[in-house]
Order: C-alpha cells, then sequence, then structure tokens
C-alpha cells in the first residue's frame, strides 16, 4: 500500500469524552513502516478510559453506541470533517498542514477489527511531493486508539484530484482520481484500490478487462461505490458523468457529443484480472453516473441528475426508474441503509425507496427543507441533509420521515473559517 507519514490526530477527541470516553494528547513517534505499509506517525499519547469498541455498530466511529454520520464542511481553505454523534456536530482535526480540501469526500466503514468504525476523508486539494492538487486520503481510526494514516497515489499527478471521492467496504478502499492524465488524456480519470493487506491498484478506462477508452474530460471515477455480491465477490461501481458518446478508440480532443456519462462495474475488483461491465447514458447531456450507489443482493443504483432520473438496476438490467423532471439540475446524491432502503436528493427534493420486499410500504417524499435537500446520509432511522450553500449558524437538518419533523444541528465551536457544513455526507 502507499501509506505516508503524516501528523493526523483526532484533536476533536476531547470534546467526545461525554460520549466517547477519550480524550486527545500529543503525538506518538513514528512506528518503523513494513514494506507494504506507511508509519504510524501519530495519535494521543494521553486518554482516558478507551471506549468500547467491542459492543460499536458497524456506523458508531466513537463507542457510543450509536450510528455516526461523517460530515465534510466548505471551507475558505483547507477544508473540515465534522462528526454527527449524540446528535451533537462535532469538529475533527486532522493536523497536516499539507492538507486541503478536506471533507471533500467521506465514508464510514470498520477498516481494522476492533468493532469502532472508521473513518474514510478525501482531501484532494493536498499538495504532495510538491505537486499541487495531487490529493490525498486521510484514515481515521475510530475509538481513538490507533493512529491515523494518510494514503497517496504510488505516483501522483499535479491537479489529479485524488480523494474527490472515496468508497470503503471492510479493509478495501477505493479513491478516485478523476482529473487524472492518461495517455495525454487531460482529465480522463483513474480509481485506486487498496485492497487490505495488499498494494494499491490503478484502474482507468485503459486497464485491461476494463471496457472503453481514457479520454479528455471523461472524469472516471467522479463517483465511487463499494459492496459485497451474495456469492462473497467485491464489486466496485465507478462513474464517469462527463464521457462523451464519440465512437469507438481513443478521442483525444473534447469532441462535439454531449456528456451521457458512464457507469463501470467490476465485479471482483480483488481479482488478479478484471472482468468488467460497461453502462453507457441512453441520452445526451444526462450526466448518467454522477452518483452511484450498490445495493443489497446484485442490485445497484444510478442517477442522471441533469435529466432528473434515478435507475435502480440488476443483473437482467433495470428494474425500476424514477423520474423528477422538476429536479433536473447538477445535483444528485445517494446513501443506502443498511436495512436496504435507498435515499435519492436532488437538491431542492428527496425520496426514499423502499426494498421490493416490503409489501404495502410506499416511498417516502421529504418535502423541501431549510437549506435544501443534499446531500443525504442515514442515520439510525432518520436522514441528515447537508447545508453546504446555507450561512450562518452552520448547520445540518436531520429529518425523521416517520413524524416529518426537522431539528437542525448547529456545528460546535471552533468553526474558524467554514463557509458551510455538509458538503459532503458518509
Amino acid at each position: 500500500m502507499f501509506w505516508r507519514p503524516v501528523p493526523v490526530v483526532l484533536a476533536a477527541v476531547a470534546v467526545l469524552a461525554g460520549a466517547a470516553g477519550c480524550a486527545s494528547g500529543g503525538p506518538e513517534p513514528a512506528a518503523t513502516p513494513k514494506p507494504s505499509e506507511g508509519a504510524a506517525t501519530s495519535g494521543p499519547s494521553q486518554r482516558a478510559a478507551a471506549p468500547d469498541c467491542t459492543k460499536a455498530g458497524p456506523r458508531d466511529f466513537d463507542g457510543d453506541g450509536r450510528d455516526d454520520v461523517a460530515v465534510g464542511n466548505r471551507m475558505l481553505s483547507g477544508g473540515q470533517v465534522s462528526l454527527l454523534t449524540a446528535g451533537r456536530l462535532v469538529p475533527l482535526t486532522i493536523q497536516d498542514e499539507a492538507a486541503d480540501a478536506v471533507g471533500s469526500s467521506v465514508a464510514l466503514t470498520r477498516v481494522d477489527a476492533d468493532g469502532c468504525a472508521d473513518l474514510v476523508v478525501g482531501a484532494p486539494y493536498t499538495k504532495v511531493d510538491g505537486k499541487g492538487g495531487a490529493g490525498a486520503v486521510y484514515v481515521l481510526y475510530g475509538g481513538g486508539t490507533r493512529p491515523h494514516r494518510k494514503l497517496v497515489a504510488p505516483e501522483p499527478q499535479e491537479n489529479a484530484r485524488f480523494g474527490s471521492s472515496v468508497a470503503a467496504y471492510g479493509g478495501t478502499i477505493a479513491v478516485g482520481a478523476p482529473l487524472e492524465e492518461e495517455r495525454g488524456a487531460r482529465a480522463a480519470g483513474a480509481v485506486y484500490v487498496f485492497p487490505e493487506g495488499a498494494d494499491a491498484r490503478r484502474i482507468s478506462q485503459e486497464t485491461e478487462g476494463v471496457p472503453g477508452n481514457s479520454e479528455m474530460g471523461d472524469r472516471f471515477g467522479h463517483s465511487l461505490a463499494l459492496g459485497p455480491l451474495p456469492d462473497g465477490r467485491l464489486r466496485l461501481l465507478v462513474g464517469a458523468p462527463d464521457e462523451r458518446k464519440d465512437g469507438t478508440g481513443q478521442q483525444l480532443g473534447r469532441g462535439g457529443a454531449g456528456h451521457a456519462g458512464s457507469v463501470t462495474l467490476i465485479d471482483e475488483v480483488r481479482a488478479e484480472r478484471y472482468q468488467a461491465l460497461k453502462f453507457d447514458g441512453a441520452s445526451e447531456e444526462c450526466a448518467y453516473g454522477a452518483a452511484v450507489a450498490h445495493l443489497p443482493g446484485d442490485r445497484w443504483a444510478v442517477t442522471a441528475p441533469r435529466c432528473g432520473t434515478l435507475q435502480v438496476n440488476g443483473t437482467s438490467g433495470p428494474v425500476r426508474t424514477v423520474s423528477c423532471q422538476a429536479c433536473a439540475g447538477s445535483l444528485s446524491a445517494l446513501a443506502v441503509s443498511p436495512d436496504g432502503r435507498l435515499a435519492v436528493a436532488w437538491g431542492d427534493s428527496a425520496v426514499v425507496l423502499v426494498p421490493d420486499d416490503e409489501e404495502g410500504v410506499r416511498d417516502q417524499v421529504v418535502p423541501t427543507l431549510p437549506g435544501g435537500n443534499w446531500p443525504v446520509a442515514f442515520y439510525g432511522s432518520k436522514l441528515v441533509f447537508g447545508r453546504p450553500r446555507d450561512t450562518p449558524p452552520l448547520t445540518v437538518t436531520v429529518h425523521d420521515p416517520a413524524t416529518g419533523t426537522a431539528e437542525e444541528v448547529a456545528i460546535e465551536g471552533g468553526t474558524g473559517d467554514v463557509e458551510g457544513v455538509g458538503e459532503a455526507l458518509g
């Protein structure tokens, strides 16, 4: 793996002490890295009693027994990630002066086996090896009992925006670099997969077994999703919403075709050789692949936001299409609950689709909320919506579909130059 040593500490753990029972101190000395790992260079050296991660659920970062949501915040500079925990929105701090656009993408997963969820945070404007905008990803371990790590591309490219998107399942992490160059094609895009215990692998549309061609402006890796198939394979979904319908072979120019978009499915991302399928958007300018999600079983979902369309797909093709012409625009986000519900957020509206086996249960329409309905994440039985373009007070909206009520949760002190809260949720 390409782990880079960096002083990364959960500086806000002291704020969480009431819920998680831990506090942070100074950084620990760097550990000697193994050949396939980076140095674990920092972490709290003085703590209160550690949280009981053995009782934590899959989305419990701080070990308090309740689900959490990672919240990426829009900043004037630097970026920030916060944790929605026990009804509080608590800022976290990554102590790396190079880190930039922290929280542009976030994901919760269990990277290690301690029981607490771990937080994967994208920082795509981070300078790496002197290359501005190369990008980085930070892995913060839940419970505050392990030092944190920094993840970068094996051969960083300037302005590749590594970390613009992240997805994770267990110890496998996928990172999008949608502006990376490929064979002279700028912003063709690439994805890096970091399997647990193995070296990083780069995937593009030029990778053997992956259909298509890397072309200028495709932005392959703009959106990502990871999830298990019923037979144990691990599927990777890759969205390229700006891909054009411009014929076969690699087109080095932008061409005249519109942004139909595409989604690539790799049904076993840990395999030595990939076998992938590519699904192209049906209509130009719809940006098919802007958001993707893995659903339980063998299903997956994709949005084409410029046409206001959500498509749910199974093994034999589309099984459901939801259209909202009034929603057509540039924004869309997807979230999946542990029980298989799918939420789609369009900016000013949102819908929760129920699984097919829940007969007689209707989809739930979420009305327009103060600050908007984008992006979205599940928070136990409730929904969280970001307000990245809102003005102070800086809040997210927690909506309860059962009662139709909504509550604003404000970010706690130390907001600094935060401009808006919840540009990314996970």
